[in-house]
């Protein structure tokens, strides 16, 4: 964790010092009020993603109010933070291509405070369990522009999240009331999930871009049915002609029933927190 902290600190240190760096070194002597992100056709931020975040996993059937609460009652870390990114493609006057990508891999353990059942596993109070959780989330969207300007632009689109998602608890378990050792219970699942979304940038100056973005839907797909949100607001600081700092808040949350011969029960998965990133343009 201090090896994450010292990362981040040596990441934001760099970034204030290019932002300091910049009144003297970009556009100094140009007229285009225009912000880059509103004319280049190609913008990517690579950066971190310090996040909370909160697992709740049933499997075997269970219903909706026994799903298991993987950081309080499994003691799976709930505060992570890994690589990120974004990008935007802009391949034609009105269209254009996104991308996003994360991926969790948190793990932990507990002393059980009470029974805990996981496909056909109990695990009982007292006894001592570790469990993980990994999930990537790979966003593709196609958007439209419906307005734009030189200060500002908005737009429509519709896309997908790929998503994987598993879950895992070992340790000294039960079935059906005998003693069966040492066992892992182990859930799987990938799915895209289809979203429609909008966006909307405001730019007060050729340096400055105010960002917000949202994608939403409830739907069934095959074996998986439920919900999901993922957001974004924040604003980006163009330091050089092609290279600039943002600094925006995620929000991800997933609701999925799953009905599967791998995986018979739901989840739901919540992350929140910023992302910090260089970003650049062309």
């Amino acid at each position: 964790m201090n090896i994450r902290i010292n990362k981040l600190i040596f990441l934001i240190s760099a970034l204030l010092m290019a932002s300091t760096m910049a009144p003297t070194l970009a556009f100094a002597q140009e007229e285009d009020q225009t912000h880059p992100f509103l004319s280049d056709r190609i913008q990517l931020a690579v950066g971190v993603f310090v996040r909370q975040q909160d697992f709740k996993i049933a499997a075997d059937g269970s219903l909706p109010e026994e799903e298991i609460d993987f950081d309080e009652t499994l003691g799976v870390d709930d505060d992570e933070t890994s690589t990120s990114l974004t990008f935007r493609w802009n391949f034609g006057e009105k269209w254009s291509l996104w991308g996003q990508y994360w991926k969790v891999n948190a793990g932990g353990g507990a002393v059980l405070t009470e029974d805990v059942e996981f496909e056909d596993l109990v695990f009982q109070t007292g006894s001592s369990v570790a469990a993980g959780v990994h999930n990537k989330v790979a966003r593709v969207f196609f958007g439209r522009k419906f307005s734009e300007g030189p200060r500002h632009e908005s737009g429509l689109g519709i896309g997908f999240h790929w998503l994987e998602i598993g879950a895992y608890i070992e340790g000294e378990a039960f079935i059906n009331d005998i003693h069966s050792g040492f066992q892992r219970g182990d859930v799987d699942a990938s799915a895209p999930m289809p979203n429609i979304g909008g966006w909307y940038y405001y730019s007060p100056s050729k340096r400055l871009l105010f960002e917000a973005r949202l994608d939403w839907l409830d739907v069934s797909v095959g074996d998986y049915s439920g919900g999901i949100w993922n957001s974004s607001v924040g604003f980006q600081f163009q330091a050089f002609k092609h290279l600039g700092v943002s600094l925006n808040y995620h929000y991800f949350s997933l609701n999925a029933d799953v009905d599967s011969d791998d995986w018979r029960g739901g989840a739901e998965l919540s992350y929140r927190g910023p992302f910090l990133a260089l970003t650049t343009n062309w």
